[in-house]
């Protein structure tokens, strides 16, 4: 488990590894930045390491208990593919969801998007399987000016049900 470093209070994602008893490094960068090029140039990181986690949106019917909006993971490097989230998930129409609403499921602000403790609990994620290429990933404490570095292994097991595609652009 983390320890804690002066001036950091404990954020939800935080609290959520060290319940799961998952070991992370706090990562403090020098000041808020809401990209991974940003989050990696500051913390002298691959950007692939700095995952990016976005919310989208089913805009088909979303019934039989499926949610209308989806976690995706990828590495920070690469383009998210519509396209092959859309035939995963069986929705040709599937977007990004709006920064409303982002903010109203998650919790967290656009840019600084955690992959854990949302404040909705119907949100399913899925983990692009090149992220699990990486030796080391860096998540949102939620909240721009914070990191967390853990290994990728540890952030699917934290994420609990995780399914594992290729959602990357070729």
């Amino acid at each position: 488990m983390a320890k804690k470093k002066k001036g950091i209070s404990k954020t939800m994602p935080m609290r959520a590894l060290d319940e799961k008893g998952i070991s992370y490094e706090i990562r403090q960068q020098s000041g808020k930045e809401f990209t991974a090029e940003g989050v990696a140039e500051d913390l002298g990181v691959p950007v692939a390491q700095v995952v990016k986690a976005m919310l989208v949106q089913r805009l088909a019917s979303s019934g039989q208990g499926r949610s209308a909006f989806i976690l995706i993971v990828i590495p920070g490097d690469r383009r998210l593919s519509l396209k092959k989230v859309g035939a995963i998930l069986g929705d040709k129409k599937v977007q990004m969801a709006s920064q409303r609403d982002v903010q109203r499921v998650t919790g967290y602000q656009v840019g600084a998007v955690s992959v854990l403790a949302f404040r909705r609990k119907d949100v399913p994620s899925y983990v692009s399987q090149h992220v699990l290429e990486l030796e080391q990933v860096i998540i949102s404490a939620g909240r721009p000016d914070v990191g967390l570095a853990l290994l990728p292994t540890d952030m699917v097991q934290a994420m609990e049900g995780s399914k594992i595609e290729d959602l990357c652009e070729d």
